[in-house]
């Protein structure tokens, strides 16, 4: 007979199986009901701003910066503010403008003062929203690892037209282009991440549209003054003005960068951290990401003992639930894979999955998850970009070390049609 110890595990087992399959069906079904609007005419489209903050230089950029410069909305300024006129992304940033003909007005500009209460990102958006007001009725933030497609823009504004939509938002998919293990965990980890992020209802930066009017009405630039990140606290910045966060599928990006093991793991534990600052359901997170590499390691021992104790059967029984958990995971990406696909079909393809890599990743995501969580729930100091963070609390953020600090900054330059 199985005793305790069996039966907490194979009900486990079956239970995260279970519900990742039932988080796996939501997206689906938010994915298939929340297809994108028929995009208004030109004469209904209002003003909008593009919002690019940069620092670095992303193996993508220059795709980036020339695809939000050429989208076919018919009215909308492009704001980059970089680090500093000394980042490489300075010049590539001019570069890349001086090689396009844009199809609305371009302002490049260094960020003119260091933030000492908030992160680079969020002191980046606050100096590229100045004036927004008077000019446009909706912003968009585009993060550098986002190649936009040319009606990205129309997509966004489409989706804000509705009453009830203060926010739109995509998410991302990588779709890597060799079989590097870093990478490849990534995508497995990924995968998961996206499906709670749109399940949550928790938005993404890198691309989102957002009501200028809601700037003030949910008090965002102060929040965004003294925050870590601009995305995951508008759920509840928006819960008082009656507008909520859409998730518009067709806005789903498709990576394709690199990525190593020792850059992926403090890149997750960021990733996770923003949520655990700003999210009401970190808790859930935290705990259904745990709950899984702990019944796989607690399952193994009570194998052991099963075995041990010389009872073959109740070893099968826990041996097939293991199995079945396992067998999901790859399954789940699958499924999952193939949603995306059909979210973003008519804009690009993402690559078929190579099996071995694919088992690699999603195995792999396990591990690596769980303790880039545990590192989350103890971080008291992260890096982002090269610059390092103080943080003891939601609003209590401190730059201890910046780097790009000494940069002097440098004239705006202004490029128009």
């Amino acid at each position: 007979p199985m005793t305790p110890l069996d039966l907490l595990c194979a009900g486990s087992l079956v239970a995260i199986t279970l519900t990742q399959a039932v988080l796996v069906a939501c997206f689906d079904r938010i994915c298939r009901t929340g297809k994108a609007k028929p995009i208004p005419p030109d004469r209904h489209l209002a003003p909008a701003r593009i919002v690019l903050c940069l620092r670095g230089s992303d193996p993508f950029l220059g795709d980036t910066i020339r695809a939000a410069a050429l989208q076919d909305h018919p009215d909308y300024e492009l704001r980059i503010v970089v680090d500093s006129a000394q980042d490489p992304a300075w010049d590539e940033a001019h570069r890349a403008i001086a090689s396009v003909r844009p199809t609305g007005r371009v302002r490049i500009e260094a960020l003119a003062e260091r933030p000492v209460t908030s992160s680079l990102k969020c002191a980046g958006l606050l100096q590229g929203l100045r004036g927004v007001e008077h000019e446009a009725a909706i912003v968009a933030f585009l993060d550098a690892d986002v190649v936009p497609a040319t009606d990205w823009l129309r997509t966004l504004a489409a989706a804000l037209a509705d009453d009830g939509c203060g926010a739109a938002t995509g998410n991302r998919w990588y779709s890597p282009p060799d079989w590097s293990p870093g990478s490849w965990t990534r995508a497995g980890w990924n995968a998961g991440a996206l499906v709670q992020m749109v399940c949550f209802g928790i938005p993404w930066g890198g691309t989102l549209g957002l009501r200028t009017e809601l700037l003030a009405a949910a008090g965002l630039r102060d929040k965004w003054a003294s925050s870590f990140c601009e995305d995951t606290l508008l759920p509840a910045a928006l819960r008082g003005t009656g507008k909520g966060v859409r998730f518009v599928p067709a806005l789903i990006a498709v990576n394709r960068e690199q990525v190593t093991l020792p850059a992926l793991l403090p890149w997750i534990a960021r990733q996770l951290f923003t949520a655990r600052l700003y999210h009401p359901s970190w808790a859930l997170v935290a705990g259904f990401g745990l709950s899984a590499p702990l019944a796989v390691v607690v399952t193994g021992v009570a194998i052991a003992r099963a075995l041990h104790r010389g009872d073959a059967s109740v070893a099968a029984a826990l041996l097939a639930c293991l199995a079945l958990f396992l067998l999901s995971l790859p399954t789940l990406f699958a499924w999952i894979g193939s949603i995306v696909s059909r979210a973003v079909s008519d804009r690009v393809s993402p690559s078929r999955p190579p099996l071995v890599p694919l088992l690699w990743g999603v195995f792999s995501a396990q591990l690596v998850y769980a303790v880039a969580l545990v590192w989350a729930l103890t971080m008291r100091s992260v890096r982002w970009r090269g610059a390092g963070y103080e943080v003891d609390g939601p609003w209590q953020i401190r730059l201890v070390d910046d780097p790009g600090h000494a940069a002097a900054p440098q004239p705006a330059r202004l490029h128009s049609i």
